[in-house]
């Protein structure tokens, strides 16, 4: 099988390895070939063909090759990259033959590249990863406040993910979302949620106490940090010696972390940005890993920590928006506990019985559970799987049935 993957990310120099990269890694590890094509925005990079970190793997940016500093520049960078990818990038793969085309939300910026490479023959079947019913989820969270500029990205959104054949959704609240939110929608749908790499699982013994709680991922408007912060003052003012650790960055970081330290805490710490690896080896050193949104929101999320808690057998505490079913995930596969977003008093509570479950034996159990459900149904592998039944053509129905439920 020969895939085309289309990302906004990739790994290089100051960038970060993500999802793109394991799946990549997964696939030419299971002996299928892989080209990536990249524009990054944020990440300056050379255009052309380049190595990759990953020898196996072909890769093509189309720039920016320049850094882009505020809104107006980052705006014309997504224009570069767009233009990019008609210009320089068709013209390296327009000689070339894919199974598939592979790119993720918001589909907006794929720039109608994987429609084009759809009609030329290019890839036979695409296939998009929905994490982000954009622009919806920014509407609501005050990223985008312009409400006419919502709809019109809603329409250039929509006429993106009809370009592709299969559309995958994290959870079954997302598949329901998908089909109310993008009205008579014809892509047969998949349901798989955010992967992680199996490379790092390692048998870890569990930590002593006390009980620590880590937070990874970026510190901005809709993470709800302001409601962690709450909890782990009402859990010092009841004499808890839980620590709680914030790894991140970003634009919110500066105003809680001050917060934090004028309500006196000392009870969590925030980390800044640490590199993938020394996150993963300090994940590996707490209790429970902690994801968490905030409420009212209406598109259901499925947070990609909870995978990454899992992989590494770390028990979850899941504090998302009620549309959401990831706490139900994790609830039901005995992985965690999960609580209300937006609610600092239930958080502190859950946070408490973590805390004795420590002492009883239930955390070891959790985390037992929690790399049973990655190794079963969260690994990178099961969506090569799910990529090589559609590349055969094996998909029987429009509509195809879950099998991320319990």
């Amino acid at each position: 099988m020969r895939l085309l993957l289309v990302t906004g990310g990739f790994a290089g120099p100051n960038r970060q390895p993500w999802l793109m990269d394991d799946l990549a890694e997964a696939l030419v590890n299971a002996g299928h070939s892989v080209d990536v094509i990249v524009g990054d925005p944020k990440t300056p990079r050379p255009r052309g063909e380049q190595p990759a970190e990953d020898p196996r793997i072909t890769l093509f940016s189309v720039g920016p090759s320049r850094p882009t500093r505020g809104g107006l520049s980052r705006l014309f960078g997504h224009f570069r990259v767009g233009l990019g990818l008609h210009t320089h990038a068709y013209s390296w793969v327009a000689r070339r033959q894919y199974d598939l085309c592979v790119f993720a939300s918001p589909a907006s910026f794929s720039w109608g590249f994987p429609r084009r490479v759809r009609k030329a023959g290019v890839v036979r079947r695409s296939v998009l990863f929905l994490w982000d019913f954009f622009p919806i989820h920014q509407l609501e969270i005050g990223r985008i406040n312009l409400p006419w500029l919502g709809s019109v990205m809603k329409v250039i959104e929509r006429r993106s993910i009809d370009a592709a054949d299969v559309v995958a959704l994290m959870s079954p609240a997302n598949r329901r979302f998908f089909f109310s939110y993008h009205r008579g929608a014809k892509n047969a749908t998949i349901e798989v949620p955010p992967w992680a790499s199996s490379k790092q699982l390692t048998t870890r013994p569990l930590p002593g106490p006390p009980l620590r709680v880590i937070f990874g991922g970026q510190i901005a408007k809709g993470r709800g940090i302001d409601t962690l912060v709450d909890a782990a003052l009402l859990l010092q003012s009841q004499s808890s010696s839980v620590q709680i650790l914030v790894a991140g960055e970003g634009p919110e970081r500066r105003v809680l972390e001050e917060r934090a330290a004028g309500l006196g805490l000392s009870n969590i710490e925030f980390l800044g940005a640490l590199p993938r690896e020394e996150y993963r080896d300090l994940a590996r050193s707490a209790h429970v890993g902690l994801a968490i949104t905030v409420p009212g929101i209406s598109p259901p999320s499925f947070p990609s920590k909870i995978v990454e808690y899992c992989s590494l057998g770390i028990p979850v505490l899941v504090c998302v928006e009620a549309s959401s079913d990831a706490g139900e995930f994790v609830i039901q596969n005995g992985a965690g506990l999960s609580v209300p977003a937006g609610d600092p008093e239930a958080l502190a509570i859950a946070i408490r019985k973590l805390e004795r479950s420590l002492h009883t034996g239930e955390l070891k159990k959790m985390s037992v559970a929690a790399h049973d459900v990655f190794n079963a149904r969260l690994s990178v592998e099961r969506v090569v799987e799910h990529l090589d039944r559609i590349a055969r053509d094996t998909l029987s129905s429009p509509q195809i049935e879950a099998d991320i439920e319990p």
